[in-house]
């Protein structure tokens, strides 16, 4: 009866904790935590970032045609994945109030699409897989497409 008693007394104890814990987890400032819903910036912003991005991405792929240093490549297109991120989010911001606003966040996920196939060309070359760099190299170009099509509506 007394082991009863002292379990029945622990699970109460740890629930109870867990209780205050959520609660005081529940009383937080979580906006540290939201990632890429605070990017600010123009549109022309976001879109001087994409260009320099692409660029950079661009080098880094030729860089991975060379086993000696595709490693150096990699790294160098997977520092820039997050401005390239960022500089979407500046041009999907930017793009609230103009008249081809939709057609504009088309282009963006266009181009989201664009970056996830180049990153999936790149884990295809990582392993070794034939077929990585042309993966790599389509990304790249549909991005820079989405790129050029929102320069085209916006003027810029």
């Amino acid at each position: 009866m007394k082991k009863i008693l002292n379990i029945t007394m622990l699970v109460a104890f740890i629930v109870a904790m867990s209780t205050a814990a959520f609660a005081m987890d529940m009383n937080m400032d979580h906006s540290s935590m939201q990632g890429n819903d605070k990017v600010t910036g123009s549109m022309h912003e976001g879109i001087m970032i994409m260009e320099k991005g692409i660029e950079d991405m661009k080098n880094g792929a030729d860089m991975m045609k060379n086993p000696a240093t595709m490693k150096e490549g990699m790294g160098m297109m997977n520092k820039e994945m997050m401005p390239m991120h960022n500089g979407m989010k500046m041009i999907e911001n930017g793009a609230e109030g103009n008249p081809h606003q939709s057609m504009i966040e088309n282009s963006m996920g266009n181009a989201n699409k664009g970056m996830m196939e180049m990153m999936k060309g790149m884990g295809m070359m990582k392993k070794g897989t034939a077929g990585g760099m042309q993966m790599v190299n389509d990304g790249l170009q549909k991005m820079e497409k989405s790129l050029e099509d929102v320069k085209a509506m916006t003027g810029l």
